[in-house]
């Protein structure tokens, strides 16, 4: 079967200025994801993943200039619409994944390591991230990311069912998000 990795980036715009661009588009998100799907899980990561297969890559992908580097990859990545590009994604995987209408969805919250500010006090913050899990599927459909001093999970939570249109689902969540005003307004 043809997956046609290039489907999912018809969307996506290029944030890069016309000028100096050294790497086009599609083989700049062929490289990351490629990297991201071999482990790789930070820009350093991704250049490596590009060294360590340089040959292979210039070769399949064409790069008259070889295979970007971490610079090239951060400013790229700095400025490229995460979220676009996640739904882009997850739409191109949904149009191949037989499993993809999962009834039961899961979705929880967790805090991202050594993120937090403030200590044990109350004006304490961090980054955490909710994720919507497939029970068939064993599939992500989606994550979202919050600053619990600016926003909060059940928050989050809300608008990625919105984000992701779960109609007609069965979704489980924690204890937390049982609050009579939670459920009234949902």
């Amino acid at each position: 079967m043809n997956y046609r990795v290039l489907e999912f980036t018809g969307q996506i715009k290029d944030p890069r200025r016309k000028q100096g661009q050294r790497f086009p588009l599609e083989p700049l998100l062929i490289i990351i994801l490629m990297g991201i799907l071999s482990g790789s899980q930070s820009i350093k990561g991704l250049a490596r993943f590009a060294k360590s297969n340089e040959e292979e890559l210039t070769e399949q992908l064409k790069l008259k200039h070889g295979v970007p580097k971490f610079n090239a990859l951060r400013d790229f990545l700095n400025h490229l619409d995460a979220s676009l590009l996640a739904i882009c994604f997850m739409s191109w995987v949904k149009s191949y994944h037989p499993d993809w209408d999962d009834e039961f969805i899961s979705f929880d919250g967790k805090a991202v390591k050594s993120t937090v500010s403030g200590g044990n006090t109350s004006l304490q913050n961090f980054v955490a991230v909710v994720s919507a899990f497939g029970h068939k599927s064993g599939m992500v459909y989606g994550m979202e990311g919050y600053e619990n001093g600016k926003s909060a999970e059940t928050q989050c939570v809300r608008d990625l069912i919105e984000k992701l249109g779960l109609n007609d689902k069965v979704i489980t969540l924690d204890a937390l998000h049982t609050k009579k005003k939670l459920l009234i307004s949902s």
